[in-house]
């Protein structure tokens, strides 16, 4: 994997945390920044895929609903019932 190099800034509060999660993990700043960015890409795009998910089963369930109230009225409509006479037998 080819590495590209960024000037980036960063509060020096910041730096001293990195700093010390370095140390504790033995890595280096590059590894921890590199690291988090990593975590909140994958995030993004977890919380992305939960979004979409959570749209499509929206849409399944207000057609589900629909269906459901069709089938209802369908069955709630009068059923015919049709009279017979009765024929005397001889």
């Amino acid at each position: 994997m080819s590495v590209t190099k960024l000037g980036i800034s960063f509060p020096a509060e910041l730096v001293e945390e990195i700093d010390r999660v370095s140390k504790s993990l033995k890595k280096s700043r590059s590894e921890i920044v590199r690291d988090a960015i990593i975590k909140m890409i994958n995030d993004n795009k977890k919380r992305q895929a939960v979004q979409k998910a959570e749209k499509i089963y929206k849409e399944i369930e207000d057609d589900d609903r629909q269906l459901a109230e069709d089938f209802l009225s369908i069955c709630a409509e009068p059923v015919v019932t049709y009279k017979t006479t009765k024929t005397k037998r001889k």
